[in-house]
């Protein structure tokens, strides 16, 4: 360790980039906060996987030929005696999710004497139907028990923590953005929304992210609502949505964008008005506070983290259709026509404001994204909130 190094972090994470999903961004944006501010930092990891967004190694990462996940447990040692050699060179072990890999970090640090903190992310974390697997759940039991700190990145995962854990042991701190590059760049005046609304979906094409809740909605609003949806992403969903799509006649007004790197989104929200999140379950949605970051408009449900970020009329809108608490990953694929309707009727409400209106809660939404949810003040709360003792 350097004389100049405020301590070095072992970051574990089955699955990192090139793969695209929030909790690799999240380490990836931690990780470079944590070495600006700092620290040494290191990666453990399973095989590389052979995505399409461009990533360049920020710290050495360490990938390890075994398998993750389902096929995990025959190099539960291989895994483990990696782990008790590694730990000793590190003042903070951080592990990400509670499955494979945190199950065997929280052995590895009874064998080493080192404290694990673990970061709820939500997946194998919500009681669920999709969670049901015994040995998942073992996962998830042995590593809260083990746990010195968790980092609960919404109200439900703290919910769920404290079933296993003291409260004291657990603290709260959500995702983060990089508010410098997601600035906006594009018209912010919102004077074209009474013509045109600008919707954008961002998110991958499974039931629990409700992109297809949105085309119901927009099916309904039918000729109250004047519109143009442009749909980032893909997925097991994408043939049902294709499927409303066609069922609804709204072709001319949707467009399928398909996969987008990081570098592609930008220029998308720059041309967004609203953006939508209609999820069933939710962390903390790294998407929506990029688009809040960049102005838009954000339409979420009250699943999950969103209600912590968004604040009704101020920062966007929710829109209340699930019970608090009742998060699921085994999302229906039609909400109920009551559900529907409320999500219509906020996006027809949305078109007929004043575009002065608008532009307040644009530029509130971004404010509020910079003061609480900049990368660097996350990496400070988490460093002063979990890694110190």
């Amino acid at each position: 360790m350097s004389a100049v190094s405020k301590g070095r972090v072992l970051q574990v994470l089955e699955t990192y980039l090139p793969l695209i999903g929030g909790a690799e961004f999240h380490l990836h944006y931690l990780t470079q906060n944590l070495i600006a501010q700092g620290w040494e930092v290191e990666i453990v990891t399973g095989p590389a996987d052979d995505g399409t967004v461009e990533h360049r190694d920020i710290c050495p990462v360490h990938r390890l030929p075994h398998a993750v996940g389902r096929r995990a447990l025959p190099y539960v040692f291989v895994w483990l005696l990696r782990f008790v050699r590694m730990f000793p060179r590190f003042d903070v072990i951080h592990v990400h999710h509670t499955s494979f890999l945190s199950f065997v970090a929280v052995i590895a640090g009874w064998f080493t004497g080192k404290r694990i903190v673990v970061t709820l992310h939500g997946l194998g974390v919500l009681d669920s139907g999709v969670n049901n697997c015994p040995i998942r759940r073992i996962y998830r039991w042995l590593s809260m028990k083990g746990a010195g700190r968790i980092i609960a990145t919404s109200e439900e995962m703290t919910a769920v923590a404290v079933r296993f854990v003291p409260r004291d042991r657990v603290v709260e701190i959500t995702n983060g953005v990089d508010t410098e590059r997601f600035a906006p760049t594009g018209d912010r005046s919102f004077e074209g929304v009474a013509g045109t609304l600008r919707l954008a979906t961002l998110r991958r094409m499974n039931p629990k992210n409700g992109v297809h809740f949105v085309i119901d909605a927009l099916g309904l609003a039918g000729e109250r609502l004047t519109f143009f949806l442009r749909m980032a992403g893909d997925g097991p969903l994408r043939p049902a949505i294709e499927s409303g799509i066609a069922e609804f006649g709204l072709g001319q007004r949707v467009r399928f964008e398909g996969f987008l790197n990081h570098g592609q989104v930008k220029p998308l929200l720059d041309q967004t008005d609203v953006a939508m999140f209609l999820s069933t379950a939710e962390s903390t949605s790294l998407a929506a506070l990029e688009c809040m970051a960049m102005g838009c408009i954000v339409v979420c449900s009250n699943a999950g983290a969103f209600p912590l970020f968004v604040q009704n009329g101020m920062t966007g809108f929710i829109v209340d259709l699930f019970e608090q608490g009742q998060s699921d990953y085994a999302a229906p694929m039609h909400l109920e026509p009551w559900q529907t309707e409320r999500v219509a009727e906020t996006l027809i409400a949305i078109q007929a404001m004043p575009a002065a209106e608008l532009r307040r809660i644009s530029e509130a939404a971004r404010a509020y994204v910079r003061a609480h949810f900049d990368w660097s003040v996350i990496t400070a709360t988490t460093v002063a909130q979990a890694y110190r003792r």
